[in-house]
């Protein structure tokens, strides 16, 4: 790769630091998403638990609608 011509090339640092940098931005994208995932899931878990509540004639569906607008704030 030019060391045949006593020179040195800097193509595998090149290669190493692109591939560093794909992996860091990468790895930000998937911490980005799994904590947004985070938020979302909450919202899914509170609707869950109050529609089962419902479903079984705890709460009716105005207390439900209540109850999820105070939760999700």
């Amino acid at each position: 790769m030019g060391s045949e011509h006593g020179s040195f090339s800097f193509f595998p640092f090149g290669v190493l630091f692109c591939l560093t940098l794909f992996c860091f931005v990468a790895v930000r994208i998937y911490a980005i998403r799994h904590r947004y995932g985070d938020y979302n899931q909450k919202d899914l878990d509170i609707a869950r638990i109050l529609k089962g509540r419902m479903a079984r004639g705890e709460i009716d569906e105005k207390e439900y609608h209540r109850l999820k607008a105070l939760l999700t704030k």
